[in-house]
């Protein structure tokens, strides 16, 4: 497999990267170029997730005279993968080296390359000498392997507290957010009157907070009492929508226009049953837009707000709507009871995007 790691490789810098003279002589092989690994297996630490773990390192490529330079490019990829997958390319010089923390690789090996948590992988890494001068010639390539075994982040409970939040400044009374990964990503929704909040991570505890920081997508950790104390503001009172990454340190929250919405008619699964209608997915970051993947047949349908008939419909601006059309209204009852026809030859999947802020609507044919 290495061969054709080569080939592929090489080809990647003849045509991404290097001017080359196409009547060149094939060049000889050259094996000095090494890639070394600061340790062929780790164990990844949460405990320290910025602490550098795995570095790996180079040394100069096989000479080819006084005409000639190197630039060494570096990736990393899951084993036997092909680098199809990998990271993008760094390049850097002879004798230098790029290091990894383990914050960085269990981003990389479960997130990136959808690995299980916990588990032990073998990731690959490569480094080619691009070479630079007067002819062409192919890079000189090296490669490593090491294994990595990554952990499963630790549940960590998350608070909203403050004169905003229904439990008020009582931290005791502060209300748990849901947590969507391991100490990493959560949400919550709820009413928010005019005032602040904040995060706690332990009802009744002051510190650790999770504080608003430099604007109002940025989280700060406030871990002693001279640390600065500021809240996120609400002025607007109503029901929010509020998602928070610890990975990024960042926030997101709006006042929600319609809690939840529905599809229904003779076009979707649901047909006119109101006991199947269909969830519309809010999005995480803005939770005022709503989107929907799956089937569409011939025939029609609107969008519902509430789970009856009569109540805030989203519709078409005309009887037999277009859906090639961003064009919506939304009108406090059913009527006038205009809907979107889909027509047999445009049956299939779709995915539906609702913005009710902007008000327009996207059926996008998958």
């Amino acid at each position: 497999m290495k061969t054709i790691y080569h080939l592929l490789f090489s080809l990647l810098f003849v045509f991404a990267f290097v001017a080359c003279d196409k009547d060149d002589d094939k060049a000889i092989e050259r094996t000095q170029l090494k890639l070394e690994a600061s340790a062929q297996s780790v164990t990844l630490n949460q405990d320290a997730p910025d602490d550098v773990i795995l570095s790996f390192s180079w040394n100069e490529a096989t000479s080819l005279g006084p005409e000639y330079t190197f630039d060494y490019l570096f990736q990393i990829d899951i084993a036997d993968n092909e680098f199809q997958s990998a990271t993008d390319v760094v390049t850097l010089g002879a004798n230098e080296s790029v290091s990894y923390t383990s914050s960085q690789l269990y981003d990389l090996i479960v997130e990136k390359w959808g690995k299980t948590a916990g588990e032990p992988v073998s990731v690959e890494a490569r480094v080619a000498a691009r070479v630079n001068g007067p002819k062409f010639q192919y890079p000189e390539i090296a490669y490593t392997t090491v294994r990595v075994t990554t952990y499963i982040p630790r549940s960590q409970a998350l608070y909203i507290t403050g004169s905003a939040t229904p439990g008020g400044t009582d931290l005791n009374n502060a209300d748990k957010m849901t947590e969507l990964s391991n100490g990493r990503l959560y949400n919550w929704k709820g009413q928010l009157t005019a005032g602040g909040f904040k995060f706690i991570t332990t009802p009744g505890v002051a510190l650790p907070s999770y504080n608003k920081g430099a604007d109002n997508s940025t989280l700060v950790k406030r871990t002693t009492e001279s640390d600065p104390d500021e809240y996120f503001q609400i002025s607007d009172p109503g029901l929010y929508y509020i998602y928070i990454s610890l990975k990024e340190m960042s926030i997101s929250y709006k006042k929600l226009l319609y809690e939840n919405l529905y599809l229904v008619g003779s076009a979707t699964a649901a047909q006119w049953d109101l006991e199947k209608l269909i969830a519309m997915t809010p999005d995480n970051l803005n939770p005022n837009i709503f989107t929907y993947q799956g089937a569409l047949q011939e025939g029609e349908l609107k969008i519902l707000a509430q789970r009856e008939f009569n109540g805030t419909t989203f519709k078409p601006l005309v009887a037999d709507g277009s859906i090639e059309s961003t064009d919506v209204q939304v009108t406090p009852g059913e009527q006038p009871d205009y809907k979107w026809k889909i027509t047999a030859e445009q049956a299939g999947l779709y995915k539906i995007t609702l913005d009710t802020e902007k008000m327009e609507i996207k059926f996008e044919k998958q």
